[in-house]
């Protein structure tokens, strides 16, 4: 929830079959009352991907039938383009870290009997150079919304990309950034190109990867928390709220209610999260206000406390929130409807379990290597079809992402221009 601003919010459901558009505007003045709200618009429809996505997915297609004319696959502009290896190591080279190669890297893939095995020598070579762990740290700022600017005394924001760069750099599973118990916020000496272990040691009572770090904690405080369950959403599932569909949506008030939660399982004091007048915030808060309560602990330099930290903005003025504020009575924490999750630690368990966090960080390594803009904020999505041997190649290879990287960068999508 971003308190006094507009979120363009979509809805897309495990399988990532659909997509829709949903636009959230809550003031604070709204909260102040008890009002929260969300409509919807027609759901996007998948086949208006550009013609850049569309282009790297299938190629094309041939007839159904066989008959009534030539069966051949139509000619596309996928067809009119050439293996071009040196093309592919200058851009690759830039993107791995951040330099051109080397005349001798050149001169090697330019003279190779095999240019194919050569390409994918030096592609190796730029994955195990040291460069390649600074540049993972960069992309991960970039990703997570995170780095130090001088916020003053406090726990730093750069351990949470950091420690996501060491992950990806020493081909770890991508799940030790919600499962890791320990050197959980590393630090980076750029001089001797080396990561150093340490830990947070912010008091929680056990680390899950980065949802226990305070630099997280603290940049994304806010009431309620709602500010740090959005951040595991928007980074590690790659869409807005609502984060769940139901099968079948059903009418509440004058819109559609698409949670598959109860409805009357979210609170409705001091914040009507059951409110119909405008439009059905449930749809989002369903999911939120059962995942919130794990992050109420940390206060605003994200340190640990024994009782909750964030407030519930009512007027004349903020209170403590409480488990009542979020859920009716009997709910329990969860991360998704059926996955109940009452620590962070089994949060972080549930997070690494589930598909679509496998799916979102295919997509962003993806779009890392073809130049695309961001999933969320950017709304650069990719079609499923592109995906699909990726994600099966990164369940595979023990969900590292390394790897699946790698194979990115030596695929005709990639090295055919």
């Amino acid at each position: 929830m971003d308190l006094g601003g507009e979120m363009i919010l979509s809805v897309q459901p495990k399988g990532r079959r659909l997509m829709q558009r949903i636009f959230c505007n809550v003031s604070l003045l709204a909260l102040a009352v008890g009002l929260a709200a969300c409509s919807s618009e027609p759901p996007n429809d998948l086949s208006s991907a550009s013609s850049a996505d569309t282009e790297t997915s299938a190629g094309s297609t041939a007839g159904a039938d066989g008959s009534g004319g030539s069966s051949a696959a139509p000619h596309t502009v996928l067809d009119e383009r050439k293996t071009d290896y040196g093309s592919a190591l200058r851009t690759a080279s830039l993107k791995l870290v951040r330099g051109l190669p080397t005349l001798d890297q050149i001169k090697k893939l330019e003279t190779a009997t095999d240019k194919k095995a050569a390409y994918e020598e030096a592609i190796d070579g730029l994955f195990a150079d040291a460069r390649f762990q600074e540049r993972m740290i960069k992309w991960w700022k970039d990703v997570m919304r995170q780095g130090e600017t001088g916020m003053g005394d406090g726990p730093s924001r750069d351990t949470a990309p950091t420690f996501a760069a060491r992950v990806v750099a020493e081909g770890r599973p991508f799940t030790d950034l919600f499962t890791a118990t320990s050197n959980t916020c590393p630090t980076y000496d750029s001089g001797a190109h080396a990561f150093a272990d340490a830990n947070c040691d912010n008091g929680v009572p056990a680390t899950a990867g980065v949802l226990t770090n305070p630099g997280v904690m603290r940049q994304f405080y806010g009431n309620m928390a709602f500010r740090r369950v959005r951040w595991v959403q928007e980074v590690f599932v790659c869409t807005k709220f609502p984060a769940e569909y139901s099968e079948k949506p059903v009418k509440k008030g004058s819109a559609d209610y698409v949670s598959p939660w109860p409805f009357d399982s979210v609170a409705t004091a001091p914040i009507d999260f059951q409110d119909t007048s405008s439009v059905i915030c449930a749809n989002c808060h369903t999911t939120i206000n059962h995942i919130a309560p794990l992050f109420a602990n940390f206060d605003k330099q994200g340190m640990w406390k024994d009782g909750i930290q964030v407030e519930t903005p009512v007027a004349p003025e903020a209170v403590t929130t409480t488990l009542s504020h979020w859920l009716k009575d009997g709910e329990t924490t969860s991360w998704r409807l059926g996955t109940k999750a009452s620590n962070l630690a089994e949060l972080g368990q549930a997070i690494a379990a589930d598909p679509d966090v496998a799916e979102c960080a295919v997509a962003r390594a993806w779009n890392f290597a073809m130049s695309k803009e961001d999933i969320v904020s950017d709304l650069a999505t990719v079609p499923v079809e592109v995906l699909a041997s990726y994600q099966k190649d990164f369940v595979k290879n023990g969900l590292n992402l390394k790897r699946t990287l790698r194979a990115m960068f030596v695929s005709d999508d990639f090295t055919k221009f």
